[in-house]
């Protein structure tokens, strides 16, 4: 298909065999509609398409001609559209769906005529319409086609929904709920307005290209979760910031920034949302808010028309807008705080005024403010506030007809009344210490404040006492219409008889109140092994064996897997060789001193005896010479070593026999022996480095890990877990008890659990350790009980959690269920008694 050709929705009445297709000439759109099953084609304009695809949002004709002068600038008449709707119910275009929607269902009512030879057939449309020159009631049948039963939350509006605008702005006409008494959307609110330009031809351009980022609304929940995170993990850093903001930035500035980012933004996002549901924007301005507050302010025709869902997103988009500006500003505010730019500035003072927005006027029901008007919307009910103060009134003035007395309004009236009152005492008190603060004006800015809190405190007085008035007059005529009698009727009342059942009940749920029951202390438990080990080395390696993949019992001592240790095996072979030499050198030393060896020392002494005396004599002969001068004095000399070296040969080879004849000593013996240890000692050390690259289960159980096969020559470093396994033939149950119930709790107390993975099945235990400590929580003291419990069909795992009881005192049923009230009086009242 082209780029020229594109198949789009089919619209919602047509019949559901058809395909439709949009078609662009040039300039020129159409689009065509093709029957699968009968191959036939139908053209159709581009404003004929658009009236088949707005029907579904209208239901009336005066609704469709809006919308079309919205969209094509144009007016079209009700006899062209009778046409129109004829010439399609003649080619049968229509599916039974058509007959629901009050336009279309007179041209889904087939009518005949007696023809020559008394046969009958079927009129046609649009020749119908053209007689009745357009009056559509008479195309179908002479009996007059009834309107839609309302849904039963719909509330029919006072006046038709075709009525002008102007009709609109009448004080005595109730608009729809959403829209009225809303500000912008209701007229009457509006007394003055400076026109700024007409926004709709920005709207024809900006609607469309907006329109996907509908989808964004998901995103919502999100964006607001990170931002409410990010405020309260940074809290004081958000402190600290205003602190430092408020002295640079005025009253008047932040308003100003207020009205041009935040409220420009919602009013933007209003006329959009207006503009896809087919109201007609033609203003925009500004208004004043209050009376003397100025706002940005859109001015539509056509709030009257939209439906209940219409209304309620016209209001929510812009509570999902606030909360969108107000993330945006807290992300804004974070991700530029460290650089000190002024965008943390912007982004603190737009998620700061968005918050206060949201959480003062208009994400507070109890004000009239966005909220207030989509709850109106959602419950259907225009004078939700009124009806509200008029039920408030009605408990106070008993004996009035009580229409709208209602608890929960009634509740609602004072929740609201409470608010108001509160909210413009704040704020005048706010005013009265910025006028005092900045202007300096003394004593007049007491008169100013309380004058502005009378102002607004007037104002909503008065519009309570118009909506009373009002509902006074409709309450007479409700009386008269359908004969209400007062709720305080005077005359005789007859007592009801009290019935024996009655006081048998009563006399039973006493006497249920000192049943003895037995009082269990609970809270919230998770399970853990009790026994739970990771399968590591101390001996790094390539893994070349894995036995079992994960996941199977296995019994204490099983092989798992082993380590590469080819070098271990080396250096302890090298090791056993030289323990094997440090033996024999051992059993040598131990064999001296040996005979031969002392012949040998004997020997070698004799021969150093008889050289001696050779040189000995030598030396004397040589003296003589020398005086004689026969000789040098160095050959003398020389003489002389000779015999001092033949000397000391003798008393060598004298302690070499001493030495033979004494063998060795105790010292070297046990030296060589402690070489030898110490080889021994180092060998047992690589055969244990050998014997830890297999690694073994510790203990009867399951291996937690999974997958153990796929690590097969991969490497293991050192103190890396191999496996997880426990030992979950018993576990032990790690119970959170309030700290209240403690004095319940006592070593062997019987527990019952059940888990959330098998809820039914209970489980029983016995407490085996009550922690000394107390843990804080969010919702106060705990303390922390172990217990034990039988797990060998294996339902109890690791992780698991759920509910614990623990058997207690016995005590009657009206003591068991009062301890919280008891502990509140022999604790916190006590505490207050001087």
């Amino acid at each position: 298909m082209s780029e020229q050709t594109k198949k789009v929705v089919l619209p919602v009445y047509l019949m559901r065999r058809f395909e439709a297709f949009r078609l662009v000439k040039g300039d020129q759109i159409s689009y065509l509609i093709r029957d699968k099953v009968r191959g036939k084609t139908y053209d159709f304009d581009a404003w004929q398409f658009f009236i088949l695809e707005a029907l579904p949002g209208y239901d009336t004709v005066e609704k469709l001609q809006r919308a079309f002068q919205d969209r094509f600038d144009r007016s079209i008449t009700k006899q062209e559209l009778d046409e129109f709707f004829a010439s399609i119910a003649d080619q049968k275009l229509f599916d039974e769906s058509a007959a629901q929607h009050p336009v279309l269902a007179p041209f889904t009512r087939r009518t005949y005529e007696v023809v020559e030879g008394g046969k009958a057939e079927p009129k046609s449309y649009s020749a119908a319409v053209a007689a009745a020159g357009g009056s559509a009631a008479t195309v179908a049948a002479p009996v007059p086609v009834p309107s839609p039963a309302p849904a039963p939350s719909a509330k029919a509006p006072a006046t038709p929904p075709a009525a002008p605008p102007a009709a609109a702005k009448d004080a005595q006409v109730d608009l729809p709920p959403g829209i009225q008494d809303a500000f912008g959307l209701d007229w009457r609110t509006v007394t003055r307005m400076v026109t700024l330009f007409d926004p709709r031809p920005v709207l024809k351009v900006v609607t469309p290209a907006l329109l996907p980022l509908r989808h964004a609304v998901y995103l919502v929940p999100l964006m607001l979760a990170i931002a409410l995170f990010l405020g309260a993990q940074y809290f004081h850093l958000v402190v600290e910031d205003l602190a430092k903001l408020h002295p640079q930035i005025s009253l008047f500035e932040h308003l100003v920034f207020v009205m041009v980012t935040v409220h420009l933004v919602v009013q933007w996002t209003v006329a959009v949302v207006a503009h896809h549901y087919k109201a007609t924007v033609n203003k925009f301005g500004i208004a004043l808010f209050f009376g003397f507050m100025p706002r940005f302010i859109v001015q539509m025709e056509g709030a009257d028309q939209l439906n209940r869902r219409q209304t309620m997103w016209l209001h929510g988009s812009t509570l999902l807008m606030r909360m969108v500006m107000f993330s945006v500003g807290v992300l804004l505010w974070y991700n530029t705080r460290d650089s000190q730019s002024a965008l943390y500035e912007v982004g603190l003072l737009l998620a700061g005024s968005c918050a206060v927005g949201l959480l003062l006027e208009s994400g507070n029901p109890l004000i009239k403010g966005n909220a207030y008007y989509l709850l109106s919307a959602y419950l259907n009910e225009p004078h939700l506030r009124g009806k509200a103060y008029a039920a408030l009134k009605n408990k106070f003035n008993g004996g009035v007809y009580r229409a709208a007395d209602n608890n929960l309004l009634a509740l609602y009236a004072t929740a609201s009344t409470t608010y108001v009152v509160l909210l413009v005492l704040t704020l005048a008190l706010a005013l009265e210490r910025w006028m005092t603060g900045h202007l300096d004006i003394g004593g007049s800015a007491m008169l100013v404040a309380v004058g502005f809190a009378s102002y607004m405190l007037w104002r909503n007085y008065v519009g309570l006492k118009r909506f009373g008035e009002t509902y006074e007059r409709q309450v007479q005529f409700d009386r008269w219409r359908t004969r209400t009698l007062a709720v305080e009727a005077e005359g005789e009342i007859a007592k009801p008889k009290t019935s024996y059942w009655k006081r048998a009940l009563l006399v039973c749920a006493v006497l249920a109140l000192f049943i003895p029951y037995p009082y269990e202390p609970g809270g919230t438990f998770s399970i853990f092994p009790l026994r739970k080990a990771a399968i590591t080395t101390d001996t790094p390696g390539v893994i070349t064996d894995v036995y079992f993949d994960g996941g199977e019992f296995v019994k204490q001592g099983t092989v798992l897997a082993r380590l590469a240790h080819d070098d271990y095996q080396a250096q302890l072979k090298v090791l056993d060789a030289q323990i094997e030499e440090q033996k024999h050198i051992i059993a040598n030393l131990k064999s001296l001193p040996k005979p031969e060896e002392v012949k040998v020392a004997e020997q070698q002494l004799e021969v150093a005896r008889a050289h001696e005396p050779f040189s000995r004599q030598r030396v004397p002969r040589l003296e003589k010479l020398y005086e004689a001068g026969a000789v040098t004095f160095e050959e003398l000399d020389k003489a002389r070593k000779d015999h001092m070296i033949d000397q000391m040969q003798v008393a060598e080879k004298t302690a070499a026999l001493t030495l033979a004849r004494t063998g060795p000593t105790k010292e070297q013996v046990a030296a060589a022996e402690a070489k030898l240890a110490s080889l021994q000692q180092e060998r047992a050390a690589y055969a244990g480095k050998i014997d830890r690259t297999v690694l073994r289960m510790p203990f009867d159980g399951n291996i937690l890990s999974l997958h153990l096969k796929d690590r097969i020559n991969s490497y293991l470093d050192k103190g890396v877990s191999f496996a997880s396994v426990e030992n979950t033939g018993h576990v032990t149950a790690e119970m959170e008890i309030v700290e209240s119930d403690l004095q319940y709790v006592k070593l062997g107390s019987v527990v019952r659990a059940r888990a959330v993975s098998f809820f039914n099945e209970e489980f029983e235990g016995k407490v085996t350790l009550i922690d000394r400590n107390v843990t804080p929580k969010s919702f106060g003291n705990v303390v922390k009980v172990i217990a034990t419990f039988d797990n060998q069909k294996g339902l109890l795992r690791t992780g698991m959690t759920g509910q614990a009881k623990i058997s207690a005192d016995t005590m009657p049923v009206w003591k068991a269920f009062t301890l919280s009230i008891t502990r509140f009086i022999k604790i916190q009242m006590w505490s207050w008694i001087p």
